[in-house]
């Protein structure tokens, strides 16, 4: 992660480009034959948006001097010194993650408010001095698919928030509304890879409608734990019990019946979504076989005698139904 400067940016002042930024500059900012340094000429501030853009010429070099506006937090990016991770929770103000990290960003006045989101350079332009220049900022592209923002949008007033890395090993100084997340994500991230596998052998088949709409529920996969607010704080309250997760014969309590009934009622990839198993579509039940096959994965349980217990103590399916999930199991388990 990086140590930001706290001393004033000023003009004048000289700086060399990433050669993955200046990559972004010439394919999507469209600038031939773009310079890698760049000087300050002019510190400009956005009256309707209260952000600061630093407006930049290429280096002497540069005949035809161009120009772009570099904003604040992506130029105390490029001057900030690289220092070792660490997970205890940090101000935007103080410290950014490198770029394309995976962040949990959680409301200082209100903990239970956590966005999880990516760092990501945005090209992009703005109307300066009646111009249209071509700029470079940061963007919190959130994972829960409800937009994206500025980075300033989290230093100040009501929304002043600190950054944790999403994927760090240390979970100790998160919190169990944190801790969803994470667990959320990296699951997801499984299934994903799971219905990878599945998606191939469909196509194989020729069902290749079945395969499209396995993608796209892989990639909507459990949604619900970060996007409906009534299941996050319920789930939250049990995530720290893994022990059916790790165990099929595990019953589970009265009280994580009664936090996962909601991620039932949105769900139907789970068979206690239906009054009958009967009820389930094909969809459903290949988005099962993933979700069980990704969950095996993580916590490197047995996934066949999983199915097998689960069927024995648990869903019951009748043998003409249990004998197609077992096929989609046993590709899920095999090294194709």
């Amino acid at each position: 992660m990086l140590k930001l400067n706290i001393s004033p940016i000023k003009e004048d002042l000289r700086f060399t480009l990433p050669e993955a930024w200046h990559d972004k500059l010439v394919e999507i900012g469209k600038i031939a034959n773009c310079p890698y340094e760049f000087v300050i000429k002019k510190i400009y501030k956005d009256a309707s948006t209260k952000s600061t853009y630093y407006i930049c010429e290429g280096d002497k070099k540069d005949k035809a001097k161009k120009k772009i506006a570099i904003a604040e937090y992506a130029l105390k990016y490029l001057l900030a010194q690289e220092v070792p991770d660490s997970n205890v929770g940090f101000y935007f103000k103080e410290y950014l993650p490198l770029e394309n990290s995976k962040i949990l960003i959680t409301n200082v006045r209100n903990p239970s408010e956590v966005v999880p989101g990516i760092l990501l350079l945005e090209v992009g332009s703005t109307e300066i001095d009646n111009n249209s220049i071509v700029t470079l900022s940061f963007k919190i592209n959130f994972l829960n698919g409800i937009g994206l923002t500025s980075v300033k949008y989290y230093t100040d007033g009501i929304r002043k928030s600190t950054w944790k890395f999403l994927l760090h090993e240390d979970e100790s100084y998160m919190t169990d509304y944190e801790k969803t997340f994470r667990d959320t994500i990296i699951h997801k991230s499984y299934v994903e890879k799971s219905a990878e596998k599945l998606i191939r052998y469909l196509e194989k088949e020729g069902a290749s409608h079945h395969a499209e709409l396995l993608k796209q529920r892989a990639k909507t996969h459990d949604d619900s734990k970060i996007s409906n607010i009534d299941e996050l704080h319920a789930l939250t309250r049990i995530i720290n019990d893994k022990s059916s997760l790790k165990d099929v014969t595990k019953q589970l309590t009265p009280l994580k019946k009664d936090a996962i009934a909601l991620h039932y009622k949105h769900n139907t990839h789970h068979p206690e979504h239906f009054k009958s198993v009967l009820d389930m579509e094909k969809i459903d039940i290949l988005e099962m076989c993933c979700d069980w096959h990704a969950r095996s994965t993580q916590y490197k349980t047995n996934f066949l005698d999983y199915v097998k217990t689960a069927q024995e103590t648990r869903f019951y399916f009748p043998e003409w139904m249990f004998q197609e999930i077992w096929h989609y199991c046993e590709i899920l388990n095999s090294n194709i």
